[in-house]
């Protein structure tokens, strides 16, 4: 499944945002791995949202609402409807992150 950046439009798979986006940052693999064994609020904490932002993501409530990516043109802007229905979407489903992927894709979010 796809989900969309907010900004630029580029498709990225959820499973690499879930799984394989975290070893792209500065952190150890045994960091990372932790990471990857956190709840998914705990997963946003403002220390790993730092990490997250030093390679270009930016993420909303959930690592699903990808605001930024890497491959967003310096100085873009999200698209603030599209950034507004994601977070609504991502507080109405909880930590249901795959319920909420395959939300963002079926509306080609």
């Amino acid at each position: 499944m796809d989900v969309h950046c907010t900004t630029c439009g580029e498709p990225w798979d959820a499973y690499h945002l879930q799984h394989d986006a975290i070893y792209e940052t500065g952190l150890t693999t045994d960091q990372a791995k932790a990471w990857e064994r956190l709840p998914p609020k705990k997963r946003l904490s403002d220390h790993f949202r730092k990490q997250f932002a030093a390679v270009g993501y930016e993420f909303g409530p959930s690592i699903m609402v990808l605001l930024h990516c890497p491959a967003c043109p310096k100085g873009g802007k999200p698209d603030p409807e599209k950034a507004i229905i994601k977070a609504e979407l991502a507080h109405l489903l909880g930590d249901d992150e795959d319920g909420l992927a395959a939300t963002l894709e079926d509306f080609g979010l």
